[in-house]
């Protein structure tokens, strides 16, 4: 061995690009060496002092754990890596980088402990109680993700999140001195009187495996050798967004609120906070709840209330609900945090208000017959298809919770001591259960206890219990003040089953996209449901001369202009009406670093008045900050504040009559199926008529990453260049790609045995395979014959035209060009359309390429962390007249369009550059040359005057306006 460290063997190389596998080779014989003489487990380190990989012994054989590279600018970041591989300190200030280094997602710990959380789940894989956990949490996470997840690897990787977070819990606490089994049940956090804190859950099942504990105990220690106690509020955000799962939640739509913002929110809708009580319905980390707490806190202080009461008066008035199991664990510390010295100094028991709860009360049923809490019980796989039972509680139980959580004792008690229903039901009334719930409560005491001889009862009173919390605030005493985050989950990205859900509560408040937005059905998200549902269930309702509760959450800025929320922005909502009061505008071009899209805040009453819609003046927020979580103080120096309009209501009406002519091109994805590169066999040389090919390497993302590229010969008539965003640039095409387009000339799209039928069979063979892959990751139930030509974009293709006009649909500046006598198939990530002569399609790429038309439709278009990001058919909302060859101001266009093509086409382009260099040298020499300022003079002139008269409040915010400063 080169370097032995502790328990970390060191191999030392000059170059691991070209010494790596004997590196390899090395510490798969010394970590098993000295694993057998000191039983003890090793973790092997290759370096070249360039690059750093850990590695360990699994089942045999070596298994790479992580990776680092090293950077001169930021060498902390491998003094931390290096931390959590050697452990050479028993001690380690509790920082963000430090902590998420050792025991983040790209951590040794992580990939370790993961190793061994796979290995103990085989041993339970098989276990009904085991079983059933995995089952809820399944379930549990489709409110999370959309649709039901049921991933192994997401499994564990909760459980390490969860095992994780209450070891924090116990050591930000002082209690992390305790067995595996105390550590996970929070048995000292009860004993101390703080209940809710930790409480045994879904994850529980490590400890029934051999070996769980031991894997519990080592996590816990790893996580001890910080100084938790020193844990804060900040630390607990950083280690949250660090440990979630990232790419799993991708589409989620959760943007962290970051500190600044969360405590202006607060301290603006919390007026007499001493009095007020308050519900966060989606509070993931505990952010706005944190603030909120500690708002109650002084102003309880303050008004002097004794120290022993303050802590259980915050608990009584501040509440959060999350689905994300995770998140209510950090929640329930981010709490306790900001009890601060209230804590210590309760003068009795307190419970954490803060729950595993659906907040939207999805799994709720109301109607004329039945009013339940319905839970619906995952089917044993051991019964086969029998249909799964229910467990109902009456919503009246919901709403008493010291009685809820009564009865369920009571429920697993009998259940244990064999009891029967019957004998069970005549126990509830000395409980103080009303009459009329006795039926239903008997009903499901039977089904408990079929569940409990099954071998499936053990999760039921912490899943019951979290589950009617929100249903017990909403049919008991409501909140004043509602505040949050909500998520912004996309409609496209939910199950068919949550589309329905959200169509259903939609519709019944009323405000569902409406007849005259159904295409941008799509484009609407859940943040504005939630945040009308929330106002529904939880705000206080007025009475008398006490106003109704009110409402404040953070939501995308399309809330205030896109047509999808047209209805929300009314506040008149059927049975409900609200009176927007305040908004104000975070445009992420105007204000970084913040979230990935432009957010707005939005502040409602409850009225049984006339409702108000959004205002038409906001604020508007700008200037850039030193980080994203910054303090509200240090985020007061850096920013401005400025009262302006509100941003216009976009309409998307099409005036122009080109918007029907252009197509989207065709879904060929994944590329890894689609697009190719031809494999050269110099000594045989390959067949002209059927050359051989294998999947292109460039862009696969997700679960693509890892399927094995295709290979194989494909007839030649099947090899079609392919036409991507990247292949254009303005007046100019670029270079093509090359793809296996299955479509004969007649536009007769082929399916693999479509294929073999006509004597094609090196291309059914492809499709064969495609089909196959397809059907294991693709998404949706669709072929994969129909995933290319959905909606027909492939086949209309077909015959080819001879001359067409593409423009790109995405990026932060227009690219069009004409595609004129070439082969070739237009991808989905370009428009286009045939156009009957030369001088109409240079018409037409002179407009769609002009920087007027891009600037007038900036405000229509979405907006990523890069600005604009999206263009479609939005340049048809402009009034672009059909092109007339009889218009001096038309054939003027078309002139400048095939000027601009020539000087485009006479750009050098070096090779190996990027499309973006392309795009921009050529956009460069065509500004220089002036024939782009002529192009933008015609376009203006032909548009005539922009409606409005100029730029909305964002777009001059950005632009550097500086209306009349506000206070907030």
């Amino acid at each position: 061995m080169d370097a032995l460290l502790g328990r970390t063997v060191i191999e030392i190389k000059s170059d691991l690009r070209r010494e790596g596998p004997a590196a390899e080779v090395q510490l798969a014989r010394y970590l098993p060496e000295r694993e057998r003489a000191t039983a003890q487990r090793y973790v092997g380190l290759a370096t070249d002092g360039a690059t750093f990989i850990a590695y360990e012994m699994r089942d045999g054989a070596l298994v790479r754990l992580s990776e680092h590279a090293v950077r001169a600018v930021d060498s902390r970041k491998l003094t931390a890596w290096l931390e959590g591989v050697i452990a050479v300190r028993d001690w380690l200030p509790a920082d963000a980088d430090g902590i998420t280094h050792e025991l983040g997602r790209q951590s040794v710990a992580f990939a370790r402990t993961l190793g061994l959380l796979a290995e103990a789940w085989d041993t339970v894989a098989d276990d009904p109680e085991a079983v059933l956990k995995r089952q809820l949490w399944s379930r549990h996470l489709g409110f999370v993700y959309g649709k039901a997840i049921d991933d192994d690897t997401l499994w564990l990787q909760h459980t390490y999140l969860v095992i994780l977070a209450k070891a924090i819990a116990a050591g930000a606490m002082g209690t992390a001195e305790c067995s595996p089994a105390d550590l996970l049940s929070g048995r000292h956090f009860h004993e101390a009187g703080v209940h809710g804190a930790v409480e045994t859950d879904f994850f529980g099942w490590i400890l029934e495996a051999p070996g769980g504990e031991a894997v519990v105990a080592r996590l816990a220690a790893h996580a001890a050798r910080f100084d938790l106690g020193s844990v804060d509020v900040d630390l607990l955000k950083v280690l949250y967004e660090s440990l979630i799962d990232p790419e799993q939640r991708h589409d989620l739509g959760e943007y962290y609120t970051p500190d600044w913002l969360a405590r202006k929110v607060v301290r603006r809708a919390l007026d007499a906070p001493a009095e007020q009580s308050c519900l966060d319905p989606a509070c993931g980390s505990g952010s706005f709840l944190f603030h909120a707490v500690r708002l109650k806190r002084e102003a309880l202080v303050a008004a002097g209330v004794p120290l022993g009461e303050v802590a259980a008066r915050c608990c009584a008035s501040v509440s959060g609900f999350d689905v994300h199991p995770v998140a209510a664990i950090f929640a329930r510390v981010t709490y306790l945090l900001a009890l601060g010295e209230a804590l210590p100094g309760r003068a009795g028991d307190i419970s954490l208000p803060v729950y595993l709860g659906d907040a939207l009360q999805w799994n709720v049923k109301r109607d004329a017959f039945e009013s339940d809490l319905v839970i619906e019980v995952p089917r044993d796989p051991r019964e086969g298809k029998k249909g799964a039972p229910t467990l109902r509680f009456p919503l009246g139980l919901c709403a008493d919770p010291a009685l809820f959580d009564g009865v369920v004792t009571a429920m697993h008690d009998a259940s244990e001591a064999g009891r029967s229903a019957a004998t069970f039901a005549r126990s509830l009334p000395g409980l103080g259960v009303p009459p009329d719930q006795i039926e239903t409560l008997r009903i499901t005491f039977a089904t408990y206890d079929r569940l409990r001889r099954a071998g499936r009862d053990h999760v039921w009173g912490f899943f019951a219990r979290n589950l009617s919390r929100p249903v017990a605030l909403s049919d008991g005493a409501r909140v004043d003040v509602v505040i949050g985050n909500p998520p912004w989950l996309s409609y496209r990205f939910m199950a068919t089953a949550m589309q329905g859900r959200f169509r259903e509560t939609a519709r019944r408040l009323g405000i569902w996209v409406g007849p005259e937005e159904g295409r941008l059905v799509t484009q609407t998200d859940l943040s504005a449901l939630f945040f009308a549902r929330a106002a529904e269930l939880y705000a206080r309702a007025p009475t008398g001369q006490r106003p109704g509760g009110r409402v404040a959450m953070v939501l995308p800025l399309a809330a205030l202009s896109r047509g999808q929320f047209r209805a929300f922005r009314t506040g008149d909502w059927t049975g409900l009406s609200v009176a927007f009061t305040e908004g104000w505008v975070l445009d992420n071009q105007a204000i970084s670093p913040l979230f990935r899209v432009p957010t707005c805040v939005l502040f409602a009453d409850v009225t049984d008045g006339a409702p108000h819609p959004t205002p038409a003046r906001i604020t508007a927020f700008a200037g850039r900050l030193p980080f994203k979580d910054a303090p509200e103080d240090l985020a007061d120096r850096h920013l401005t504040q400025v009262a302006a309009d509100a941003p216009t209501a976009a309409n998307f009406a099409a005036v122009s009559p080109y918007r029907g002519t252009f197509r989207n091109g065709a879904t060929l994805y994944p590329r890894t199926l689609c697009l190719v590169t031809r494999v050269s066999v110099p000594k045989m040389g390959t067949s002209s008529t059927s050359p051989i090919v294998c999947s292109e390497e460039r862009e696969r993302k997700g679960v693509w990453k890892t399927v094995a590229p295709l290979r194989g010969a494909i007839e030649s008539a099947f090899l079609q260049p392919v036409y991507l965003g990247e292949s254009i640039a303005p007046f100019r095409v670029l270079e093509s790609s090359e793809g296996v387009v299955p479509t004969l000339q007649d536009g007769t799209v082929l399916s693999a045995e479509q294929a073999r039928d006509r004597g094609f069979p090196s291309l059914a063979k492809w499709l064969d395979a495609s089909e196959a892959l397809w059907k294991r990751f693709g998404a949706g139930n669709k072929t994969f014959k129909k995933q290319i030509d959905h909606y027909n974009k492939l086949s209309s293709q077909f015959p080819l035209s001879t001359r067409r006009v593409v423009f790109s649909k995405a990026g932060i500046l227009p690219a069009a060009c004409i595609i004129q006598n070439l082969e070739g198939v237009i991808d989905h990530k370009l428009y286009w359309a045939s156009i009957e002569s030369n001088a109409e399609a240079y018409y037409l790429v002179a407009i769609l390429n002009s920087e007027t038309v891009r600037a007038r439709i900036a405000p229509l278009q979405s907006r990523g962390e890069q600005g604009a990001r999206d263009f479609d058919k939005l340049m048809f909302t402009l009034p672009i007249p059909l092109f007339d060859p009889r218009s001096e101001a038309h054939s003027a266009l078309a002139t400048a369009g095939e000027a601009a093509e020539r000087i485009a086409g006479g750009v050098a382009i070096p090779a190996g550059a990027t499309f973006q260099k392309a795009r921009a040298l050529v956009r460069k020499v065509l500004r220089a040359d002036g024939v782009a300022a002529r192009i933008d003079a015609l376009v203006a002139a032909l548009l005539g005057p922009e409606p409005g008269g100029g730029l909305d409040a964002v777009e001059g915010l950005r632009a550097g306006a500086a209306p009349e400063p506000v206070a907030v």
